[in-house]
């Protein structure tokens, strides 16, 4: 009954306090909103990047021809043909355009006259028996990429890394041509096979999902899960706050005359929070569904494993209202433990992923992430709403939850009675 009291109790108090009701319901579906259409753009930049690069061909030949091609067939990289070679180092330099591919004159015959002195070279050498280095350095065969300072990195790369691709491809196809021309002298054979070399090795990109629909890390699937539990941590505002107020104003003190155990007292005011962390729980993901699509972000995809869900927030409730108790208890005025509490739920949520994903983070902060109950809730549901794993798989991180929830219940326990002894 003393746990029904204290509930109840608890209860009032809540819904008599506006500010309290606030901060735990209004401030959190705000938080979660500006967040994810802050972030939006971000998620949307690293994984769907598109690139305007200008092109200036001034070889006029087949390299060029080929090189637009092949990036006609990429989506993320748009070429845009600028003739005038001072006027796009401007627009590169001023930062109006990230990139730019300039082919100088003279660049394709060259490549060919290297691709027949290669072949010649080798067909010279066949039969004898010390070894011979080919000489296939592009002394004065460059295509240049011009960079604005401050491009992203990703970017450079996937620039590089697709030119590079195609001149492979091009080189590769002129060596074929000029061994079928070699090889056909002092024939009557003169037709030439083509044979498309990027053909015999493909890459074939999957996305591992227990769904059938493909899912990615978008602001949305990172957000409402991610604030929702530094939402449910920030419990400790009201619980602390009438915990205190409670002690100050010689509740507590009337209670403790009472006969028998403290232990009913922290017993209701964690289940009534507890209570409270799973109807901010709700809350958000409704919001994640119902809200986020009307505002033109993703619509919240949370996998097809409903148990693990609600088990996983059942967790992180009781983390976060055993750390709110072990807040509550400890400190002895409220300017104390709302202060410590603010700043040490901030640190704990910013190491443990919530403002940005763990992966981006340096290395030391990746390691010391591990340590935060956040980042333990937040692996869960990121393995439940995108990985659709299933409950045993997360199994590790629901039982540092537990395990966290349960020493801090259990110091709370301690403390209260520590104190009542020494009163």
């Amino acid at each position: 009954m003393k746990i029904l009291a204290t509930i109840q109790k608890e209860f009032l108090l809540l819904i008599r306090d506006l500010g309290g009701m606030a901060l735990i319901f209004l401030m959190p579906l705000m938080l979660v909103v500006v967040m994810a259409l802050i972030q939006d753009a971000p998620f949307r930049d690293y994984q769907e990047m598109k690139l305007e690069v200008l092109f200036a061909d001034e070889d006029k030949d087949s390299l060029g021809q080929k090189i637009e091609n092949a990036f006609e067939t990429a989506g993320n990289i748009q070429l845009l043909h600028e003739n005038d070679t001072a006027q796009l180092k401007r627009f590169v330099l001023s930062g109006k355009y990230k990139a730019a591919i300039i082919i100088p004159k003279g660049t394709s015959a060259m490549l060919r006259r290297k691709t027949h002195n290669l072949i010649s070279q080798l067909f010279a050498n066949l039969g004898k028996e010390d070894s011979t280095t080919f000489d296939n350095k592009s002394d004065g065969l460059r295509v240049n990429i011009l960079f604005d300072p401050a491009i992203k990195a990703n970017y450079k790369q996937v620039l590089s890394n697709g030119l590079e691709k195609v001149i492979a491809n091009v080189q590769s196809e002129w060596i074929l041509d000029e061994l079928q021309i070699q090889l056909s002298e002092g024939t009557t054979v003169k037709t030439k096979s083509k044979i498309d070399l990027t053909q015999l090795v493909t890459v074939k990109e999957y996305q591992l999902s227990q769904k059938q629909e493909e899912l990615k890390l978008n602001s949305v699937q990172h957000n409402v899960p991610a604030w929702t539990m530094f939402a449910m941590f920030f419990i400790l505002f009201p619980l602390a706050g009438n915990f205190i107020k409670e002690r100050e104003e010689g509740s507590m003190l009337r209670l403790r005359l009472i006969s028998g155990s403290q232990f009913p007292v922290i017993a209701g005011k964690f289940s009534f929070y507890f209570l409270v962390c799973l109807l901010q729980f709700m809350l958000m993901i409704a919001v994640g569904i119902y809200l986020m699509p009307v505002l033109g972000l993703n619509q919240l995809q949370l996998g097809n494993n409903a148990f693990g869900i609600i088990l996983t927030a059942c967790c992180v409730a009781m983390a976060a209202t055993g750390y709110g108790l072990l807040i509550a208890v400890f400190f002895n005025t409220p300017q104390q433990a709302l202060s410590f509490g603010s700043v040490s739920v901030v640190i704990l949520a910013a190491l443990g992923g919530v403002w940005v994903p763990v992966y981006v983070m340096p290395e030391v902060l990746q390691k010391i992430s591990y340590w935060s109950p956040l980042n333990w809730g937040l692996e869960a549901f990121i393995n439940l709403f995108l990985r659709g794993a299933s409950t045993k798989a997360i199994l590790p991180e629901l039982i540092k939850l537990v395990g966290f929830a349960m020493v801090t219940l259990a110091a709370s326990v301690f403390i209260h009675k520590s104190r009542t002894i020494i009163n």
